[in-house]
């Protein structure tokens, strides 16, 4: 009886290691697409994308309109993460500045949940799906 409670409760540590492991991988997609619109680097954050993903050319015109136009900070924060090894789902409270490279040209603030549904691939996550896709949309920045 006491190896049955034994085995259960390693198979409970060990699924909880692999949950923190992929809840660490996932986190990591979004803080390297944070960082590579900070670094204006379109292929790093289309890096995150499933290519047969709806939408996906258009996103990557937009991501390179909005990076070529403006100077971008961004930040991440998860609300919600659902799943488990191979499909999550996430929430992520999402805020971009946006800042005309013009001197003393305007600066837009979108704030905004995001909703991504990922699915692993071989080793690495990919976002099949993103709501809203126009949050990443080039901003108005004329003065």
């Amino acid at each position: 009886m006491q190896a049955i409670g034994r085995s259960f409760a390693l198979a409970a540590i060990v699924a909880a290691c692999l949950y923190a492991d992929t809840h660490a991988d996932i986190l990591n997609v979004f803080t390297s697409m944070a960082a590579a619109l900070s670094d204006s680097n379109i292929s790093e954050f289309m890096n995150a994308f499933d290519k047969d993903l709806p939408g996906y050319g258009k996103l990557k015109n937009d991501i390179t309109a909005l990076i070529t136009e403006a100077d971008i900070s961004s930040s991440v924060e998860p609300i919600k993460d659902e799943g488990g090894d191979r499909t999550h789902t996430m929430d992520l409270d999402w805020f971009l500045q946006v800042r005309s490279q013009l001197p003393d040209g305007p600066i837009v603030n979108r704030r905004e949940i995001i909703h991504c549904e990922l699915q692993k691939q071989g080793k690495h996550w990919k976002i099949v799906s993103l709501q809203p896709m126009d949050f990443f949309a080039p901003a108005k920045l004329d003065k």
